[in-house]
């Protein structure tokens, strides 16, 4: 494969490629939302953003990093693999559905990529990839632009759910998914937080629809297993704490429905075996899927430690941070576990930053910590759990943020590799934050509190 860098002929398909989806997108915002001009405004914005940072990110990993990144060997291997296409298209649906193992790799003939058995994550990545570069031209800049298109329609379409349960926030939701700097950056690439980010906010819009809303589909439930396995392939912890939390959250949101408080309190110790349990089958099950270092919470430990020692070498100076040393197992991550928790959600802090992007890194970590602040001392821990007893949502959004913040500072040591681990958080910790400020100004205002249905209910 010519990897040269760009010829003119390759610029001039980029820019008609890039010509024809900004032309496409703004079609489809000026007809569909064509009777709400926020939604409008929001959809064509939302995508410009995402294009023109996807076209950053590529260009930093093809002239800052000279083409050495993760993200031009994902996309080399799966060009490799999109070539089988034309060449040998049976041995590429096979691998592209995952059907491939050691033993009858050498019956497909003719390959010309070799599947990474070693390295499911990153096999999977060049599975998912190739789609895009055939319909990329193998084109590094195209597949970026065609990749980005597609994943944007995700990511829509996960706000407009969310934008649904919360009407009068919807330019907050919209903020917290399609906007923030960091979480776009990161996952708007040929890399594997693209793929997480944009089906692990999917997962839980169908888990919402079948578990909250009892919409029982064929459809939904296929749509619900697909992005759990797209998360699952590359990175299980996630999905691990997408159902702790979503679990969680639907105990709570199961117990409200009980008026009678008596009733409540009675009732609350079945409601949590019931769900618990299920949680619990469910956790089991997957980890089993998956098996390997993710298979069960020893493993996992084992896992953190070994990456965290890692990333604290030498080779690693001035980008790496340190929360303390720890045996792999459960007694010794909770002796760090305060530190991880910080470092997951607040680092680095302004001050640790080392590059540009690190920078704006540590502006959002500011920001967050500071809403963080604001909560606890001005809105009050009591008003704090009272908007989380009326909007069980934000539950939801603070065990996840904590569970992914606990995982990351464990197994992380690296500021480079903390500021890509992170985004599945950030959303939700800002929206968990600035709804509690929301509600806490609402009742200042009039004295009453908005319940998860959208009523409101008085002190």
């Amino acid at each position: 494969m010519d990897q040269s860098y760009l010829t003119f002929i390759d610029i001039s398909f980029v820019a008609l490629y890039l010509l024809l989806i900004l032309i496409g997108f703004w079609l489809v915002s000026t007809f569909l939302f064509k009777t709400d001009k926020l939604e409008q405004r929001l959809f064509y914005s939302g995508f410009l953003f995402k294009i023109i940072v996807g076209i950053g990110l590529a260009v930093i990993y093809d002239i800052y990093y000279a083409r050495e990144g993760d993200s031009f060997y994902y996309f080399w291997n799966s060009s490799y693999l999109g070539e089988m296409l034309t060449t040998n298209p049976v041995a590429y649906f096979r691998m592209l559905f995952d059907t491939v193992n050691p033993t009858n790799v050498y019956e497909l003939g003719d390959i010309s990529y070799f599947p990474r058995f070693n390295d499911p994550p990153v096999y999977a990545v060049h599975r998912y990839v190739s789609l895009f570069t055939v319909i990329g031209l193998k084109n590094y800049y195209i597949t970026t632009l065609c990749l980005n298109s597609f994943m944007f329609i995700l990511n829509w379409k996960a706000y407009r759910f969310f934008a649904g349960l919360f009407p009068e926030r919807r330019t907050l939701v919209a903020v917290a998914i399609l906007f923030i700097p960091s979480v776009t950056f990161w996952s708007s690439g040929i890399v594997k937080d693209t793929f997480t980010y944009s089906f692990g906010l999917l997962f839980i819009v169908y888990f919402y629809k079948i578990l909250f809303q009892h919409q029982w589909k064929i459809f939904n439930f296929a749509w619900l297993l697909f992005c759990a396995y797209m998360v699952m392939s590359i990175k299980p912890y996630i999905l691990y704490a997408l159902l702790a939390s979503g679990f969680i959250w639907l105990g709570f949101a199961n117990l409200h429905r009980i008026r009678n408080r008596v009733v409540r309190v009675f009732i609350l110790p079945v409601v949590f075996l019931v769900v618990g349990f299920g949680g619990l089958w469910t956790m089991n099950t997957v980890m089993q899927l998956v098996g390997g270092q993710y298979g069960n919470i020893d493993a996992m430990l084992q896992k953190a430690v070994i990456a965290q020692q890692d990333l604290k070498q030498e080779y690693y100076q001035g980008a790496s941070f340190d929360i303390g040393d720890y045996d792999p197992t459960i007694e010794g991550a909770l002796s760090v576990t305060p530190a991880a928790v910080v470092a997951g959600l607040y680092r680095p802090f302004l001050w640790e930053s080392r590059s540009l992007v690190m920078l704006l890194s540590g502006l959002e970590n500011l920001a967050l910590l500071l809403l963080t602040l604001y909560v606890f001392f001005r809105v009050g821990f009591r008003q704090l759990f009272r908007s989380m007893g009326k909007n069980h949502f934000l539950i939801f959004c603070f065990v996840f943020s904590i569970s992914i913040a606990l995982g990351v500072g464990l197994s992380t040591s690296n500021f480079g590799a903390l500021v890509r681990f992170k985004i599945p958080l950030i959303p939700f910790l800002f929206l968990g934050l600035m709804m509690v400020v929301g509600d806490y100004k609402e009742k200042m205002e009039d004295g009453s509190w908005k319940t998860e249905d959208g009523s409101r209910e008085s002190e």
